[in-house]
């Protein structure tokens, strides 16, 4: 990535001071550069909403402006409004950047959160040097932290990557950084969907006593994990496979996912994020004990299997073990 413009606004509601930045920074300082590179990697690998600006978007708009100083702190002078009506949005500073990378030129504004850290401070008392602790209320998070709110817009492509969290303004959880900042609606993000998705079949598996909802969400989560080498889960495909047999749970599933989910086919960005977070299959029993299994082996009935007992209880027969580690550590 090769960073042309970069700027910082101080959006301190904690003072009540928007410090807009009249310069920019330094993007030679190598620095600078590796801190906002991170920056983007992490936000591209995080749970992203995407979308794409159009001509009459408010953003569309204001990036027509060619004083990047200029524009970045209109942009600033809003969020700043918007994050000063509620104590719940975080104080910090907004980070703005035009940079280039593989995929061509991109526009970001990343909102830097302030953290409250301890750092030492000399001070002398009484022509004794003293080490005292101080308490910064201002620093911004590493590099390799996650942000809560950013924007990543490719300029040819109009595309966007954007990451947010709810915040409670006026009695309301609001997604305050694209719908009263940037004035944008987002596509249903890939865990919003997911989340669609595991509700509905609980809602189904809960109707039929043939289809425990232990095995309903392990077969969801086995379909979604295969699905993911293709780039995109087929909600269709999920009710095949986790009511192969029952044309009255499938019908039931269709119904209610065709009102939350429109398109049948669900893109997946970062596709390796979710493909680790699935490949393996996790249980909880009612006795306490927790046990995790690799997917590969929980699909080998030869090395696992549940078995529904006479009295209605389930054993879990872990096959063909030949040695146990026990990973206690200090």
């Amino acid at each position: 990535m090769i960073i042309q413009h970069a700027i910082l606004h101080i959006l301190d509601t904690n003072t009540g001071n928007l410090i807009a930045s009249q310069g920019e920074m330094p993007v030679t300082d190598i620095g600078v550069h590796d801190y906002i590179e991170k920056l983007v990697n992490k936000i591209y690998a995080g749970d992203v909403k995407t979308g794409t600006i159009t001509g009459n978007d408010y953003l569309q708009t204001i990036l027509a402006e060619k004083d990047f100083p200029k524009m970045t702190t209109e942009l600033a002078m809003k969020l700043f409004e918007v994050v000063t009506g509620s104590d719940n949005i975080q104080a910090g500073d907004l980070l703005s950047f035009q940079a280039t990378t593989d995929d061509g030129p991109i526009f970001g504004m990343i909102k830097l959160n302030f953290s409250p850290r301890y750092a030492h401070a000399v001070a002398y008392v009484s022509e004794k040097m003293v080490n005292n602790l101080v308490l910064n209320q201002a620093v911004l998070p590493a590099a390799t932290q996650t942000v809560d709110e950013a924007i990543l817009i490719n300029m040819t492509t109009s595309k966007y990557h954007l990451i947010e969290k709810k915040h409670l303004i006026d009695g309301h959880r609001v997604a305050y950084f694209s719908e009263k900042f940037l004035d944008i609606i987002p596509d249903v993000s890939i865990k919003e969907n997911l989340q669609t998705i595991k509700r509905t079949i609980k809602n189904v598996a809960e109707k039929y006593d043939d289809l425990p909802e232990h095995e309903a969400f392990a077969t969801t989560q086995t379909a979604i994990y295969e699905a993911l080498e293709s780039g995109s889960i087929n909600t269709e495909m999920i009710a095949e496979k986790v009511f192969y047999d029952n044309e009255s749970a499938k019908s039931l599933y269709r119904e209610q996912i065709s009102k939350k989910i429109a398109d049948k086919e669900i893109p997946v960005e970062n596709t390796q994020k979710y493909e680790k977070k699935y490949r393996v299959q996790k249980f909880k029993l009612d006795s306490g004990i927790e046990i995790s299994i690799p997917m590969a082996i929980y699909q080998d009935k030869t090395k696992v299997e549940f078995v529904n007992q006479p009295n209605g209880t389930i054993s879990l027969i872990i096959k063909d073990i030949e040695t146990v580690l026990n990973k206690f550590t200090i």
